[in-house]
């Protein structure tokens, strides 16, 4: 496993609101006012620019902070997951945000159930891990 600083999916500090653009075109090399061209777009379709720029801003660990980014923090699945299968964790938080929001209560009782069933062999692991990069 590599180190958390090979992240890609993270919001940046000095970013103008959440860091959001500026994280994701500096860890993609995308230049930064298109992505927020499209947020702003994305905005005017309805909200669903602003939805999932909170949304990111939410689950996204930020670069300075990378070292807290596998911590625990609702019952520590999503972690357990990200660790698990090498996967992000600010993406796997992402989409189990999303998957809560769109299966009116389905994703909960699935969040329970994985906190029990997941082995626990994942508690030993430090933050200091994270997925790989493909």
């Amino acid at each position: 496993m590599e180190t958390t600083t090979s992240m890609r999916w993270v919001r940046s500090k000095d970013g103008w609101i959440a860091g959001v653009c500026q994280g994701l075109s500096d860890s993609f090399g995308i230049e930064t006012w298109i992505l927020r061209l499209l947020w702003v777009m994305a905005f005017f379709c309805f909200g669903t620019g602003l939805f999932f720029y909170l949304l990111l801003a939410i689950c996204l660990p930020r670069q300075d902070k990378l070292d807290q980014a596998l911590q625990r923090r609702v019952l520590g699945v999503c972690s357990m997951l990200a660790i698990r299968y090498d996967f992000e964790v600010g993406l796997v938080r992402f989409l189990a945000v999303i998957f809560a929001l769109s299966s009116f209560g389905l994703a909960v009782v699935a969040y329970v159930a994985l906190y029990f069933f997941l082995p626990k062999e994942a508690d030993h692991i430090t933050a200091s891990h994270a997925p790989r990069r493909y």
